[in-house]
């Protein structure tokens, strides 16, 4: 399987952006707080620092700069030494940027063999090169914005340095590496250009209403049908904000599942109550939290699922929790939904 730092190794090659050692001394004033390594991007997780051979670690390293911030001056005259990892063009943060942004465009709708959310943990190994290359590309793009920023120089004695041909380069590059992309993924049917099957919605012409898709099921697989969940067109519409927090609860089917909450309010004459449903304008409960509050002045409580409970909730379902005045029946929050998914238990 493809991991995080397998992935950031291939796009360094591919950048030519490989590590490499630096080691430089500078000497204190007993004023200066700043120090520059000489070099940059650097690694700020594994630079070490010295003062007369003592080790410092109370400081501040901005990685982009190369620069190091002492919380105390270093003494007049004092070696200072700094030792760590160097790059070419990006330090690790920043790559590991490119990196989510990419893992998430790559791995978009997908999941594997046992229906699973695709993550770069259960991502194929084969797939770490054409994952590195979508890394690259976006690497090479914010080079190359940096670089849009260059204007040519031209010298009265005829001497022309066209610096926006670096620009031009780095886009040509892009292109190269979008295409070599491009045509692994069509050939592996993978990433950004996947053939993906959907079934079209249909209109009842009875009630007017869109017919809910399932997910297929093999002959054999007699289990519950789970829904698909599908977002309805806003015909321009304006769509309804998103009040609250989201949270979503990730169970074993047939399992006790508890998880306490702080709500960090006084909820001493509040009645605390949570359910999940297949869908939110259900009529038929899937499942009623048991509520136990710990601490009522800091609003703390713990909810719970019965192993009962978890055995006959679906696949997906939507669930919230809801607070009720106890003196004012108008007083009603709702400071945290989200989805309930439960996966199938198979020991029974």
């Amino acid at each position: 399987m493809a991991t995080n730092q397998s992935v950031i190794d291939r796009a360094r090659l591919e950048l030519g952006d490989q590590p490499a050692t630096f080691d430089v001394t500078v000497v204190g004033n007993g004023i200066a707080t700043r120090y520059e390594t000489g070099t940059y991007p650097i690694d700020g997780t594994s630079i070490n620092i010295t003062v007369n051979g003592t080790p410092v670690t109370t400081v501040v390293v901005e990685e982009r700069t190369g620069v190091v911030l002492f919380d105390t001056a270093p003494a007049n005259n004092a070696s200072v030494r700094f030792r760590g990892t160097k790059y070419r063009y990006f330090g690790s943060v920043d790559l590991q940027k490119f990196i989510d942004s990419a893992v998430e465009e790559h791995i978009y709708h997908r999941t594997d063999d046992f229906g699973r959310a695709m993550t770069l943990a259960n991502l194929p190994a084969v797939e770490e090169y054409p994952l590195s290359l979508l890394v690259t590309t976006k690497a090479i793009m914010a080079l190359a914005t940096d670089s849009a920023f260059d204007i040519d120089i031209a010298a009265p004695d005829g001497v022309n340095i066209p610096r926006s041909e670096r620009y031009r380069q780095l886009l040509e590059q892009y292109d190269a590496r979008m295409a070599q992309y491009k045509d692994i993924c069509a050939a592996m049917n993978i990433g950004l250009w996947r053939i993906e099957v959907f079934t079209l919605r249909r209109v009842s012409k009875m009630s007017g209403r869109l017919v809910p898709v399932y997910i297929e099921r093999e002959i054999d697989n007699n289990s519950t049908p789970v829904r698909v969940n599908l977002p309805t067109n806003t015909y321009g519409s304006t769509p309804i904000p998103t009040s609250g927090g989201l949270f979503d609860i990730l169970t074993k089917q047939g399992d006790v599942y508890t998880m306490t909450l702080d709500f960090n309010i006084d909820i001493t004459n509040y009645t605390v109550k949570a359910q999940c449903r297949t869908f939110p304008e259900s009529a038929v409960i899937g499942a009623e939290f048991g509520v136990a509050v710990i601490d009522a002045t800091l609003g703390t409580v713990m909810l719970s699922l019965s192993s009962a409970q978890t055995s006959i909730l679906p696949v997906k379902g939507y669930w919230d929790v809801q607070l009720t005045n106890n003196l004012d029946a108008t007083d009603v929050r709702t400071p945290l939904s989200g989805n309930i998914f439960v996966e199938r238990q198979v020991t029974r």
